[in-house]
């Protein structure tokens, strides 16, 4: 029994012993300036108590927090994190990859100065040379002199392009600014500037955009170039500047922002035209000022809902001669409205004013709706019945001809009935007046008494195969309106005059596993046309698969003409290429054009797209586009050649226009863009 007792004495005494030096042990850790978040290895390491250092030698690794120290020569500090490191220093965390001659960084703050440093941002993919840098923040990096560069770099070769500059200031992930800075290809100097601001980031960023460059006949050498602004994060703007040796410099700027309950969208410009002193020489008369002026509103007020889209410009030639896209430089009217919409109870009530410009008649008197308020009744429940409304009073303005107000309400039921076979009716009663000025040839107070009459009737007939469906819906359709006297067109309102019409059309669709064939064949019988009662016949035909070709026509039998052919076609040539060919045609309007083009990734860098517009009518070759682009890992080219058609002033211009982008460094997302990834990735 004594000999266990003594036992268990000298077990409690060895384990009181092996925690008090756990304890001691643990304590010491963790008073120690050299804990176990940090670790070094080398050749040859050793210890100076007195200096509390560090001094290792050959094959040096330090560790600490994720971020790795490599040198052949290095000095740790044990009570501050100090490092000196020489001969092939090597730093790296998960943003960086330093490689640098000589380092001295402190580990905690990784802050610190580097000499003859190679640095590679992970996250911007870009890369910074210098000789002399200064670590300021763990994000923040400044060098008396550095070049900048998203391209690979290798040692051997120089890089396809980089800025270099002195009082390089770069924010990792935000912008890179410098002093008197070239811009080199390969090394050699082709641009310079007195100072370099530019965003180096997928998101929104102030700086400088890269500018277009090009050349045109009629307007000169082009050099435009824009600063973008980020203002916050839901408001942005970009300042333009275009130059145009033979027209002048144009100004504009543009202001955009977005929260919960609006967004808006507003724009200036303004172009002094040197050339309109000449024209005016030669008898023209064109304004030498250019003003255009663009805004959107839209904003939520409770439950009601506001917006205004004003759109104006003093030069009605203004799009025809500068604007860069084809359905801009041929639109006819230019619209500018603003609305006020409160929603009701299955109805809404809206204030709504209108104002138009004719771009191609400058003579045109085109009525200005100043204002109009409507009340509409959504279709609405009324037994077996459904029930709508729209009325409306509104006010028209206009130089010449007649103009004033005008009340017009229109009430229709609709019925509904058959399963097979589905037919719908509906009968609209129309009450308009008018109180007129400038009324000839028309009373001053004219009104209107009207209904109008429609049926249709249609079903569907479908048949599954084992490699097809097809899908046959055939329909017949009356419309009735009596006559009734003339009156003052100011809009579809009015348009609306005896009518008595039957209508057939047949929709045919047969789809296969790999492409579709989609048609709808129409024909109408018009009671009201005499002996000549057959309207044009339409057809329109949708090919969809290995390629593509859309088309509608119509064939007059009365006059045995063709009134309009449009035709697209698609076609895949090899792979990445497409041909595109087209065809419009009105024989009423005088129209007859040819469209081709071709779209191509010709390679993993080279890519084209082409268009061209003949005029076969006698106007000859029209608009014609080429693009080509040329992509390499850190830069792109994109080069267009344009021709334009002249006029009875001007000969055809021909222009170019050389965009450079550089990765990295390219056009920043506009608010409503950034907005909108915003929203997807969350």
């Amino acid at each position: 029994m004594k000999e266990e007792r003594s036992k268990r004495k000298r077990m409690k005494h060895v384990l009181f012993v092996s925690c008090f030096l756990f304890f001691i042990s643990y304590f010491s850790l963790l008073t120690s300036p050299l804990s176990f978040a940090t670790t070094i290895t080398a050749d040859n390491l050793e210890h100076v108590p007195e200096e509390a250092k560090y001094v290792a030698t050959g094959n040096v690794r330090i560790e600490k927090d994720g971020a790795v120290l490599l040198a052949d020569h290095a000095v740790l500090y044990e009570n501050t994190s100090d490092a000196k490191a020489t001969g092939n220093v090597v730093f790296e965390d998960a943003d960086t990859f330093i490689n640098t001659e000589r380092a001295e960084m402190n580990l905690d703050t990784k802050t610190g100065k580097l000499h003859n440093a190679l640095i590679f941002f992970k996250k911007g993919d870009y890369w910074v040379d210098g000789t002399s840098v200064e670590k300021v923040k763990e994000n923040h990096y400044y060098a008396s002199s550095a070049s900048f560069t998203t391209c690979d770099y290798e040692e051997s070769e120089r890089p396809d392009w980089c800025f270099k500059g002195d009082k390089v200031d770069i924010v990792v992930g935000r912008k890179v600014t410098a002093r008197n800075v070239t811009y080199r290809i390969k090394g050699l100097p082709i641009l310079y500037s007195p100072a370099l601001w530019a965003p180096i980031t997928s998101e929104r960023q102030t700086g400088f955009l890269f500018p277009y460059i090009g050349s045109s006949s009629t307007k000169g050498f082009q050099f435009s170039t824009s600063f973008f602004w980020a203002i916050d994060e839901n408001k942005d703007a970009t300042v333009y500047l275009d130059y145009y040796s033979k027209r002048g410099i144009g100004k504009g700027v543009e202001y955009r922002y977005l929260d919960f309950t609006k967004r808006g969208e507003w724009s200036a410009y303004h172009l002094r035209d040197r050339e309109a002193d000449n024209l005016e020489r030669e008898g023209y008369r064109l304004k030498k000022d250019i003003f255009e002026f663009k805004g959107l509103h839209e904003q939520q007020i409770g439950d009601a809902r506001a917006f205004v889209d004003l759109n104006y410009v003093n030069e009605e030639d203004f799009y025809k001669e500068f604007a860069y896209r084809r359905d801009v430089r041929i639109q006819r009217f230019l619209q500018s409205s603003a609305e006020v919409s409160v929603p009701l109870r299955n109805a809404r009530l809206y204030l709504l004013g209108q104002h138009w410009i004719d771009l191609q008649d400058k003579g045109a008197n085109v009525p200005q709706r100043l204002p109009e308020l409507g009340y509409v009744v959504h279709p609405s429940s009324v037994g077996p019945l459904l029930f709508s409304l729209n009325s409306s009073i509104a006010n028209f303005w206009r130089d010449k001809e007649p103009r004033g107000q005008r009340i017009d309400i229109a009430p229709t039921l609709s019925y509904g009935f058959g399963d097979r076979v589905q037919v719908f009716q509906s009968l609209t009663l129309r009450e308009t007046a008018y109180q007129l000025s400038n009324s000839a040839p028309f009373e001053s107070s004219p009104h209107r008494e009207t209904f109008e009459y429609r049926a249709n009737a249609l079903t569907r007939l479908s048949r599954h195969y084992s490699s097809a469906t097809h899908i046959i819906e055939p329909s017949v359709s009356f419309t009735f309106i009596p006559e009734t006297h003339p009156l003052p067109v100011f809009d579809s309102t009015e348009l609306g005059d005896k009518t008595a019409s039957l209508g057939f059309s047949l929709y045919n669709n047969v789809a296969f596993r790999r492409f579709s064939l989609a048609s709808t064949l129409a024909q109408s019988l018009n009671f009201n046309a005499g002996d000549r009662p057959l309207s044009p016949t339409t057809l329109a035909v949708t090919l969809s698969g290995p390629f593509t070709v859309t088309s509608d026509l119509a064939y007059d039998f009365n006059k045995g003409k063709m009134e309009t052919v449009n035709a697209d076609i698609s076609l895949p040539v090899f792979k990445g290429t497409y041909l595109r060919l087209g065809e419009r045609y009105s024989r009423a309007s005088e129209l007859f054009q040819l469209t081709g083009g071709i779209t191509s990734a010709l390679s993993k860098r080279w890519a084209l797209d082409t268009t061209l517009w003949y005029d076969l009518k006698g106007g000859g070759l029209r608009d014609s586009t080429l693009i080509v682009k040329y992509l390499e890992q850190c830069w792109a080219v994109n080069l267009t050649l344009t021709r334009r058609p002249g006029d009875a002033i001007r000969p055809p211009e021909y222009s170019f226009l050389i965009l450079i982008e550089l990765k990295g460094l390219g056009r920043p997302l506009k608010l409503y863009e950034y907005s909108s990834q915003s929203q997807q990735s969350s």
